[in-house]
């Protein structure tokens, strides 16, 4: 297993090197694609919503490598409220990262509390999960119902 960790500074032009970062460790395929997607995502929801958006705010990827599972983990500054689902309309911009997470991640959940949050989330990589054990391998594309 290896373990990356990288600090970045609070801003909206963190979120793509954040991506690069994750996507850089990574051997290729599906996986890339699916983890920069909910890098994106989780990094956004720190930036829009907790004090690592604020001026002088940061947030931290750690990102943990096996042959079979990727682990990515994104720690803000911090919020009074948790992540939460919220009711969107069909054409609203926002409001659906939690969603993605369902749909995409092997597994995943929040840990912390307002002085700093961690969302992480894990992909399933291996060889079992493509032939169809798993049902979300990124190998070849996430599982249809």
């Amino acid at each position: 297993m290896a373990t990356h960790v990288r600090d970045f500074l609070g801003r909206p032009d963190q979120v793509r090197a954040a991506r690069r970062f994750v996507a850089h460790l990574l051997p290729g395929g599906a996986a890339v694609a699916v983890a920069q997607l909910l890098v994106s995502e989780a990094v956004t929801n720190a930036l829009l919503h907790t004090a690592s958006g604020h001026e002088g705010g940061v947030f931290k990827v750690v990102c943990s490598v096996h042959p079979s599972l990727l682990r990515v983990a994104v720690r803000d500054g911090g919020a009074p409220i948790a992540p939460r689902r919220r009711v969107h309309g069909l054409e609203s911009v926002t409001g659906r990262g939690l969603e993605l997470f369902d749909a995409l991640a092997a597994r995943w959940g929040v840990e912390g509390g307002p002085a700093g949050r961690t969302v992480w989330f894990e992909l399933r990589l291996d060889q079992e999960a493509e032939d169809g054990v798993d049902g979300r391998s990124l190998r070849s594309g996430p599982a249809r119902p």
